[in-house]
């Protein structure tokens, strides 16, 4: 079932993608921003490293929800002739491929076809770089939302990763996961026009405050069009009763909304301070669109983002990223220092290097410990009953160590993509 009725109920499946090929083939030239071969990573990543990191947050994951590998998914819908003959027709399209390119990827097996979609790599002898790797396919956030009972599936404002929706298209048609999902209409009218550029959404930019609340920041990769018509679907049939527009600087530092503000608890965030800043130029302006008959109404809300929250009936304790200070709070959120993600009420992961930050959380009543100390805590005190864990109502800010996996500018929350929660 997918069903996400708040971005803090209890994570039941998630999928992740671990680093991989798609990262070791990265060039020098693709971390420099006036290429256009340019990834959108701010450095050459060490790839063990990042494995052994991203293996820290699998395991804490793993001690609540069933935990899947988007590789690993297409590899098995890629054994089914339909899903390979319309991954390889995209392809060609995608990425302007000739008939002797996609005969090669028709003769691939679904592990060397999976190897080729995200790497760019040709197997064997014969191998050789047929497109550019996708390493931002390690932020599986933003591939889709699942938003109530309805999936919204992505569509990037940046040419680096809009093969990725081929990909997130395939797994929805044919994995038994997606079974009998209802897929947002705008997301499927967007599939039909050739992901028509206009209308574009990423997963970052989303969170579920409720069952009737969404927020959606129309941020650098979030379009308005497409906001405006996911409203008209939330509201008139998915059962939302108001979405919260959160209006954004269009820049790289903070790319989506939850670079800059992340649930933790019910009645907690983590937030970048300068996005309350009245008057400031990161500060964030809010439109507050709900039912109008059948139409949508469109309100400017005065006051800043956490005053909105609370006018819904969602008063948040704000945790400040890097502690508030005017120096560490803009060092710790280009190092994704807001961006947690909550696998239970009062139970989040971050990264361990951003210090100040856990030592907020950790003034706001939050333990923080590493992600080895908590699953020996985890066995020792719950004997891994997850139930348990919630019963005794402890609060954890879990780190991780993200040395390697921030250089792509993202976070625990970035590296999530819920399908169920509750």
């Amino acid at each position: 079932m997918v069903e996400v009725g708040s971005d803090i109920a209890r994570l039941r499946r998630v999928i992740i993608q671990r680093p991989g090929a798609a990262l070791e083939y990265m060039l020098p030239h693709h971390i420099d921003p006036s290429s256009p071969s340019y990834l959108l990573f701010d450095d050459l990543v060490h790839v063990p490293q990042a494995q052994r990191e991203h293996d820290q947050l699998a395991a804490v994951l793993g001690t609540t929800a069933e935990v899947a590998y988007l590789d690993r998914m297409l590899a098995e819908v890629l054994a089914l002739p339909a899903a390979r003959e319309v991954l390889i027709a995209g392809l060609g399209r995608a990425e302007d491929l000739g008939g002797a390119d996609l005969r090669r990827l028709g003769e691939l097996e679904p592990g060397d076809l999976v190897l080729a979609a995200t790497a760019g790599r040709l197997p064997g002898p014969r191998g050789g770089q047929l497109m550019p790797p996708l390493p931002n396919l390690i932020f599986t956030r933003d591939l889709a939302a699942v938003m109530g009972d309805l999936l919204v599936v992505g569509n990037a404002s940046k040419r680096a990763r809009r093969r990725e929706s081929l990909l997130t298209w395939a797994v929805v048609d044919h994995h038994p996961w997606f079974a009998d999902t209802a897929i947002s209409r705008s997301s499927c009218d967007v599939r039909r026009g050739g992901r028509s550029f206009p209308k574009t959404v990423e997963g970052g930019d989303v969170l579920v405050i409720s069952d009737s609340l969404a927020v959606i920041g129309a941020s650098e990769r979030t379009s308005w069009s497409m906001i405006t018509s996911l409203t008209h679907e939330l509201i008139h049939k998915h059962g939302f009763t108001r979405v919260l527009v959160v209006e954004m600087a269009k820049q790289r530092s903070s790319m989506h909304l939850d670079t800059v503000f992340t649930l933790v608890d019910w009645d907690t965030a983590v937030v970048y301070r300068p996005l309350l800043e009245s008057g400031g130029p990161e500060e964030v302006h809010v439109t507050r669109l709900s039912k109008a008959g059948d139409t949508v109404a469109v309100e400017a809300i005065e006051g800043d983002f956490m005053d909105a929250l609370a006018a819904e009936g969602h008063p948040m304790r704000a945790i400040f990223c890097g502690g508030g200070h005017p120096i560490h709070e803009r060092r710790e959120q280009w190092t994704d220092g807001a961006n947690y993600v909550a696998i239970s009420p009062g139970v989040a992961i971050g990264y361990a290097r951003n210090e100040k930050t856990a030592a907020a959380m950790s003034e706001a009543g939050f333990r923080v410990t590493s992600a080895e100390a908590f699953l020996r805590e985890f066995r020792r005190d719950f004997g891994e009953d997850y139930d348990r864990l919630v019963e005794s109502r402890r609060r954890y800010a879990i780190q991780i160590t993200g040395p390697e996996l921030c250089r792509g500018r993202g976070g625990p929350r970035c590296l999530t993509f819920p399908i169920q929660r509750g």
